[in-house]
């Protein structure tokens, strides 16, 4: 994984960003791995989770992950501005209650 991630070229509480974020998360992210709403399927939840920071999230998201828990690179796929977008809608997953 590359040094270190970018920073936020926008505040990551932005409800318009975090609405984008999730549109794009629904369309690409929920059927078979994360969960509709993040709340799983073959991966652990997002909501309720705090343990990931957006720096870990952006690097997940761009480069992708290998090992147990494999998850395809989105770097070339979407632009630092609309994975950032997801890293936004992701965090707001996290405030929320983890389910049951």
């Amino acid at each position: 994984m590359a040094a270190s991630a970018p920073a936020p070229p926008f505040d990551l509480l932005d409800p318009a960003r975090i609405a984008s974020g999730k549109a794009r998360f629904g369309s690409t992210c929920a059927a078979y791995c994360h969960g509709r709403e993040g709340e799983g399927g073959k991966t652990p939840p997002f909501k309720g989770r705090t343990d990931l920071t957006p720096e870990t999230a952006f690097k997940t998201i761009s480069e992708g992950r290998r090992g147990t828990d494999v998850m395809p690179p989105w770097g070339k796929a979407f632009s630092q501005e609309e994975i950032w977008e997801l890293v936004a809608y992701i965090q707001a997953l996290g405030r929320q209650p983890r389910p049951q």
